[in-house]
């Protein structure tokens, strides 16, 4: 399988996991804003990456921007992974977000 679709399905399943846990914390959005707003933006996050995944896997071709898309997601799910921890209030979404990160970035960048 070319490294393009392991991105495409990488995104996909972080973008269906964030997705997931959106649709079933309704209130989050009233209770935590900031919470519910920074899972908005990783959920962006993710369909544009899957986006950008799917125009290089059929273009042949690795983009900027699908590696420095892949890189901040994940950066960014590593942070969350650290706060969760530290915290101790890590389950397993939050490893599940940080694997497909780092399997969305090896994609990216190694196709």
């Amino acid at each position: 399988m070319n490294g393009r679709w392991v991105t495409v399905a990488a995104a996909l399943g972080g973008a269906a996991d964030t997705t997931v846990f959106l649709a079933t914390r309704p209130k989050l959005f009233a209770t935590a804003p900031q919470r519910a707003g920074g899972s908005v933006a990783f959920l962006a996050g993710w369909v544009a990456l899957a986006t950008a995944a799917a125009r290089d896997a059929r273009t042949g071709r690795r983009s900027a921007t699908t590696v420095a898309l892949s890189q901040l997601l994940l950066a960014g799910n590593a942070a969350m992974l650290a706060v969760h921890l530290k915290n101790h209030i890590s389950n397993p979404r939050v490893f599940l977000g940080a694997g497909l990160s780092a399997a969305a970035a090896a994609g990216a960048f190694l196709a």
